[in-house]
């Protein structure tokens, strides 16, 4: 199993040779994002061939032609995030398959419903566009002061801001560090892809639990106490010292 863990490190030691011991290198947003183009572009083809799909039934699926499917998976272009998660649901892998560092090397199946390919990414495109305004405008950034941290400009950030252009992901990626958020923050959370992706989500959150814990999760007989963990979480901190102070006393 492959992976590009030591990618950004690199990128990282060269900033830092670059600047020596003087003020911070100036970011290079051209390589950046062609360096995460390109690895983004490696990992959308090892998940279409790990699924068995061709470039032709992914770019279908995704509402584009076949060749710009190619640019893709070659780097020179790159996906916004709504396309990505049509990628994700037809393929059916997890979302965060495409901003991780490992690829998935085997084969698999997957069972989905179509959907409206155009439609979906104009609305997505909006909702990432107000989540994005909302978040630069608690970043305490203005569009000029994002476009110059995040390699854009003040007339395009407000064109993702209002849903009028759609954001290559590796332009994402950096505009989110910019308003600290995680990538999450913008994925679809409703309809039909966005409880799909939530379920896979959860799933790979599960999976990453110990032997143990699984175990004890997936017993029907241990449902009341995953019950009463429930509620104990969303107790107020002081009723639950009190439910803690009265066990003390009850097991002392």
């Amino acid at each position: 199993m492959g992976d590009f863990s030591d990618v950004s490190a690199k990128l990282k030691q060269k900033r830092t040779a670059q600047a020596g011991f003087g003020a911070p290198a100036e970011r290079d947003f051209t390589e950046l994002h062609l360096v995460r183009g390109r690895i983004l572009g490696v990992l959308l083809r090892d998940a279409r061939s790990a699924m068995g799909k061709s470039q032709a039934e992914v770019a279908a699926a995704v509402g584009v032609e076949e060749q710009r499917l190619q640019t893709w998976e070659f780097g020179d272009e790159s996906p916004s995030l709504p396309q990505l998660e049509m990628i994700a649901y037809f393929l059916d892998v997890p979302v965060s398959q495409f901003w991780g560092t490992e690829i998935i090397g085997e084969n698999k199946e997957r069972r989905g419903l179509p959907v409206p390919t155009e439609s979906y990414n104009q609305l997505r495109d909006r909702v990432i566009g107000v989540r994005l305004a909302v978040a630069r405008k608690e970043a305490k950034l203005s569009r000029e002061e994002l476009a110059k941290e995040s390699g854009s400009t003040p007339e395009l950030i407000e064109a993702y801001e209002m849903g009028q252009r759609a954001i290559p992901f590796p332009q994402l990626a950096t505009i989110a560090a910019e308003v600290k958020k995680s990538i999450t923050y913008f994925l679809e959370e409703t309809g039909r892809i966005g409880a799909w992706l939530r379920l896979q989500e959860e799933y790979d959150r599960f999976t990453e639990l110990p032997e143990a814990l699984r175990a004890f999760v997936s017993l029907p007989v241990n449902q009341p106490y995953l019950e009463i963990a429930l509620r104990l979480s969303k107790m107020p901190l002081g009723e639950l010292r009190l439910v803690a102070e009265k066990i003390l006393d009850i097991t002392l």
